[in-house]
């Protein structure tokens, strides 16, 4: 069973163990080639790329199996 993604969370924490997340947050403005992932948490990403937070969060779930 898979952990529920929450706001808090950061996203190299979810990419690294949730892989298959890393469309979902490519298709909303994270460049597709880093060096290092991203360390800011889902609020500020959503802030920094005008993304609605309740959208990401119910699309990032779906990803990982958590709904």
């Amino acid at each position: 069973m898979s952990d529920k993604i929450i706001k808090d969370n950061k996203l190299n924490d979810i990419i690294t163990k949730y892989p298959a997340t890393r469309d979902v947050f490519i298709k909303h403005g994270m460049p597709k080639y880093t060096g290092r992932l991203p360390s800011e948490n889902l609020e500020f990403f959503c802030r920094m790329h005008r993304v609605d937070i309740n959208q990401l969060l119910d699309e990032l779930n779906k990803v990982v199996g958590v709904a």
